[in-house]
């Protein structure tokens, strides 16, 4: 269900940018796409920091990245259906 949301949302836009013409939209398009490739990586930077300092939190540390990470998935879970 998550997926077909996400099929439409990507139809919309292409339905909305289809009427639009030349190098302006062109530029756009690479912009975002520029940003949403940082995006992708700064996140897996970060996750990959984020693993190397799990063996070193202390017990308070780690449950409070346990419920930080639980209402991301909560959240998540909620943006998806």
């Amino acid at each position: 269900m998550g997926l077909e949301s996400l099929i439409n949302a990507v139809h919309t836009i292409g339905s909305i940018l289809s009427g639009a013409q030349g190098i302006g939209t062109a530029l756009v398009l690479a912009g975002i796409m520029i940003l949403l490739f940082m995006g992708i990586g700064f996140a897996l930077w970060f996750l990959i920091t984020l693993i190397k300092q799990l063996p070193k939190m202390t017990f308070n540390q780690f449950i409070k990245f346990m419920v930080f990470f639980a209402v991301i998935l909560i959240i998540t879970g909620i943006i998806l259906p």
